[in-house]
């Protein structure tokens, strides 16, 4: 276990920041050597609560690799910029790019297995706004109706990084020549519009704004109505946890379990580095 300044074992602690999800680390110290026992600890609190707040404002990028690999294999992102050489896992989400991430998702849902956890540091911050808000998309689930919820079993939806691109192509952060491309790639994938945690077993929703086109076998009305009915009962109140950043920050949210976005009330400078963990099949 990590040692305090008196060399007396203490053990982390995790303050519960709302009813639906989210919790503080407090006595992880991020620049020595991970301890898998602490390792472990930090896993299972994730599970629990969805997403960790850590406070590391030396946090350096060999350690922001390090504590991802941690938990497993890290991933170079399939469409935003890194580091460079020797940096690759290291997503840099920079607002002069238009990286917000303004519309609820789940990360990279359109791939086979998507990333099992999204760790966020956050590197420069407005002097006001760029919160980020997470949504328990667990708590979401459990709150549904029983008919709801027998209805929504068996059911599969598609996730395709092209309706992504033709978004961003309305706005002029994309173009429509990207967008035939992400057709042409096929970055799509069908999963269950209800999953169980691997580790947890609890049901979650798992369909998201950003890149959820339809349900499969539904005629189109349907599949939309019911999107979008999932959608506005996914972000109510008690399902959800805004947080307001500060430089230093290390956000670590479970992507099987949560919904995320970015509030896009600045104009200052946000730039954050991010390491993504690499989905594992389930």
């Amino acid at each position: 276990m990590l040692l305090a300044e008196n060399e007396q074992d203490y053990l982390m602690e995790f303050r519960r920041l709302t009813g639906s999800l989210g919790a503080e680390v407090l006595g992880l110290d991020l620049s020595a050597p991970l301890d898998p026992t602490d390792m472990a600890e930090v896993y299972a609190a994730l599970c629990r609560f969805s997403v960790l707040l850590v406070r590391a404002p030396e946090l350096t990028s060999e350690q922001h690799m390090a504590f991802g690999r941690a938990m497993g294999d890290i991933e170079v992102h399939a469409f935003f910029p890194n580091l460079g050489a020797g940096y690759e896992q290291v997503t840099v989400l920079d607002s002069n790019d238009g990286a917000t991430a303004s519309i609820w998702h789940t990360d990279e849902t359109f791939l086979p297995h998507p990333p099992l956890g999204t760790i966020t540091w956050a590197k420069e911050m407005p002097s006001y706004g760029g919160d980020t808000m997470w949504s328990s998309t667990t708590a979401a689930y459990r709150a549904l109706s029983e008919n709801m919820k027998s209805y929504l079993e068996g059911l599969s939806a598609v996730h395709d990084l092209a309706g992504l691109i033709a978004m961003k192509a309305r706005f002029g952060l994309d173009t429509y020549e990207q967008y035939g491309e992400a057709i042409i790639a096929g970055r799509r994938t069908a999963h269950p519009v209800v999953r169980a945690h691997p580790v947890t077993g609890r049901k979650g929703l798992f369909v998201n704004p950003t890149y959820t086109t339809h349900i499969v076998g539904l005629p189109p009305d349907e599949s939309d109505l019911i999107l979008g009915f999932l959608y506005r009962h996914m972000i109510k109140e008690q399902f959800t946890w805004r947080h307001s950043w500060q430089v230093g920050d290390l956000a670590i949210w479970d992507n099987r379990s949560t919904m995320h976005r970015v509030i896009p009330d600045f104009t200052e400078h946000r730039l954050m580095h991010r390491v993504s963990i690499v989905g594992r099949p389930e």
